[in-house]
Parts: structure tokens; sequence; C-alpha cells
């Protein structure tokens, strides 16, 4: 058990925590069941990245779970580039890496499907030769393949309901959702989306495709009765279906003795755990933490005791894609049982950060420029080391400028954008403020982030 990992690779999402959200809460299921050492997530749109994940792990087996319905640019392409996995079986650093399909090509996935449409026939009480079945995708024009996991679906319902009409629809491919309105007849329509979470997608773009008003269903469009379901994505449900696909590597991934605070990477735990030994209270970020307890560095207001707790509390309301980024809520600490879980606090909060101090440190810390980060781009952010120098700058100081990590991915001759506070004065009473606050741990970046990379591509678009 000591010697495997396993990491969920999701999408994440710039606009709502619930893309991610679904993957994080599969991630505190796992580690509560001890199906694995070391259980972390990477995203192509939050962090940790797809790029730095591996760098977070100690184990030398490790399963990589992709958490996407389908199979396609994600999973073939981008996954594969950023991880530097070359085939589904890599061994890099003398680590064993897994790549296994995405949890669409799962048979269970299908089942999901058939119970949403039977549950919203039922209910309802829909005529079978008056409804149409609409299963709603993704899909790319990057990799037509990335259609097939919707169409396979689509098929499936057609064989095993005998409702009028079953159609597939794309939101970025053809045939785009409108059309659903042009190939069905049936009075009534019911639209799946077959996405993993509410995420924007699933509360946004694909209602105003389908020309959905309101929040209530059926709603009349077209003159027809459009029943818009629930995305397919349960985290129970999920986690059997990860376990199966990491299972299939031929690793013993077992449900075991785990807890809330288990299971969590473990690069860099010693460094830490020894600093803290040696000068008693550390700030990494906006965190203070000690051997016994960890807070916010400006207040340290009410307990929070799990870790999908504090990840809601620091993530979700209002929603920081970015969870480096210097507006970490106040008002919060967690008691901690057991030295160990200073790391497990922290890693929460920054995921991946402890990693990346410890090998500063250690003095084997690299960072990756932004030119060979645009080197692996195959899609939007390809050439972005092109952009005008002070495109990148003001791309830098708009997103790095409010990050407590330092973009030494950009300059490593600049000035800090952000050096270290002074130490304020000492307040009367109190044990652990003013004078006796430690200065922030400076903790550098290893490459420019998806937000920086976006953040750029616009303001880049706007200068032309």
């Amino acid at each position: 058990m000591s010697e495997i990992a396993l990491i969920l690779a999701g999408h994440g999402s710039h606009i709502s925590p619930n893309t991610a959200g679904i993957v994080w809460r599969c991630v505190d299921r796992l580690r509560r069941w001890g199906a694995a050492a070391e259980i972390t997530a990477c995203f192509w749109k939050e962090t940790p990245s797809f790029r730095h994940a591996l760098d977070a792990i100690r184990a030398r087996q490790i399963a990589v779970v992709p958490v996407f319905t389908a199979q396609g640019y994600f999973t073939q392409t981008v996954i594969p580039t950023e991880m530097g996995l070359d085939s589904p079986v890599t061994h890099k650093s003398g680590k064993t890496i897994y790549l296994t399909p995405g949890i669409g090509e799962h048979p269970l996935l299908g089942e999901i499907v058939r119970q949403r449409v039977q549950d919203t026939l039922t209910s309802q009480r829909l005529p079978l030769n008056e409804t149409a079945v609409a299963v709603i995708g993704h899909g790319t024009r990057r990799n037509r393949q990335s259609r097939e996991a919707a169409r396979r679906q689509a098929r499936l319902i057609g064989r095993r309901i005998a409702v009028r009409e079953v159609v597939d629809a794309y939101l970025d491919d053809e045939p785009d959702i409108p059309s659903i309105y042009q190939s069905t007849r049936a009075k009534n329509i019911i639209a799946l989306p077959y996405f993993l979470a509410n995420g924007s997608h699933v509360t946004r773009d694909v209602p105003r495709a389908l020309g959905l008003t309101q929040n209530s269903f059926p709603e009349s469009v077209e003159g027809r009765n459009v029943f818009y379901t629930e995305p397919v994505g349960s985290a129970e449900t999920l986690c059997a279906v990860i376990l199966e696909l990491a299972r299939a590597t031929g690793l013993p991934f077992e449900i075991g003795k785990g807890g809330l605070w288990s299971g969590f990477p473990k690069v860099g735990q010693d460094s830490l755990l020894a600093a803290l030994d040696h000068d008693k209270i550390l700030r990494l970020g906006q965190v203070m933490v000690t051997r016994n307890k960890a807070w916010h560095a400006d207040d340290d207001g009410g307990a929070l005791s799990s870790p999908a707790a504090l990840r809601a509390f620091a993530r979700e309301d209002p929603f920081r894609p970015l969870p480096t980024s210097s507006d970490l809520p106040d008002g919060w600490h967690v008691e901690l049982e057991h030295p160990a879980q200073a790391h497990a606090v922290i890693e929460t909060i920054y995921p991946g950060l402890v990693a990346d101090w410890a090998a500063q440190k250690q003095g084997t810390f690299a960072a990756e420029s932004l030119a060979d980060t645009a080197a692996r781009q195959s899609g939007m952010f390809k050439d972005m080391h092109k952009l005008p120098s002070d495109v990148i700058e003001n791309a830098v100081e708009k997103v790095c400028g409010r990050c407590i990590r330092q973009p030494t991915w950009w300059d490593a001759d600049s000035e800090p954008l952000h050096p270290h506070p002074k130490s304020l004065p000492q307040n009367e009473g109190g044990t652990l403020t003013a004078q006796k606050k430690p200065m922030a741990e400076e903790i550098s970046c290893k490459s420019a982030c998806n937000i920086w990379l976006s953040t750029a591509r616009q303001m880049g678009a706007r200068a032309i």
C-alpha cells in the first residue's frame, strides 16, 4: 500500500467550483476509504496542474484516472503531453505511471444514463411514443473521437428504451445543440447532459444553447416540452468506477483503513515537520501552522474539522479558481490531532505547494520557461511566448501580482512582485501575534498556470 498512489485528472473551471468540486469530493471519499497511500487530483484549468501533479507524489507506482466522460482530446493528447506520459504505462524518474481510460468508457456510466431517462419518463408520466431523448456531450473539433462517448450512450438508450427518437448533440461540435429541434419531432424532449458535474457548462452553456430561460422544467421551447435532467456524476458512483479502472492496471487498490486527514501526497512532508520542530511556527502564504494548530495569518476565527469543510471555506464562496491567490478567506482555524496533519491542512488549501517549498529548501526546484510551456501546447495557448512583452508583463502583474507565489518562470532576474512582508509592531497580550509572527516563506512558481495563460491570451487579443 505504501508504494502506490492514485491521481484523478479532471478539467476544472475558472467560473464554477462544481467542475473540480466533484473530483475533490471523490478524492476525499477515496482517502477516507484508504484506497492508496497517496491520493490527489490535478486539472487543466485549476491547480495542481496536470504538469506538476507527479512532483508531489512519493510513491513509485501511480495510477492516473482521467475523470472525463469522453475519450478524446484531453485524455489522449493534453493529459499525456502535460504529464510527460508516452504510453499507457510510462517509466520515468524511477516511477511507473499507468494512464487508464477515461471514466466515460466504463459501463456503469451507461446504466446511470439509462436510469436518468427512465426516472424522467416515470416521474413525468411521458408516453414513449411522444418522447425523444437527446444525449448532450461536450465534443471538440480537435479530436473527433470526443463525440463517441455521447454517441454510444445515445445508441444504448435507443436499444434499451422504446422512446420515439434518440439523438446526440454537442456543445463544441456537430451536430450542435440547437439542431435537436430539427432532428426530432416528438412533443417531449428529455435533454440529458453527459457531463459529470453541475459546472458552468451544465448550468449555463447547455441550457442557453437549448433555449432554456428558467430553472423549472418542463419548459416550452419551439412548441416542445423540454425536460432537462441532472448530469451523470455523483461522488459515490464515480469512486466505484475510478477504483475499477485503477485496479485494471494490476495495482492493489483496495478499501482499507483511511481517515479524514490521511492519504495526502507525501513529498515535502518530512521537510515541513522538521521545520516545525526547529522553528515551532511557520507561515506559508496566508497560513500559519504549528504542530498542533493551523489558522489564517490575519484571523484564527471558527474551527473547521475536515478537508472538505476547509476546502469549501477557502475555495467556494466566493469561488477562487487559483488557490494561491492572496485573498484567502480569514476567520478559521484547524486543531491538529497529530503533526502530520499540518501538512494535510496546507495541502488542502494550497495543493502541491509544500512539495515546491521543500524543493526550494533542498536546491532542487526548477522552473519551466514560458517558451517551453508554449512549445508543448497544441491548442489555444500555442506560441504564447510570442505575445508582445508589454502584454506578458501586464498579465504577470494582473495574475501573479495577486498570487502568493513568485513567477520565476517569467524573469528570474526581475524584482519580486510581492517582497516578504515585514513583521508588525507587537500587540499587547497574545502569544503568536505581531513581532512573533514569522514572515511568509517565499515560494516560487514552476510554470505559467492556465489562469495566467487565459488572461494573457485575452489581453493579447484586445491588443491586436
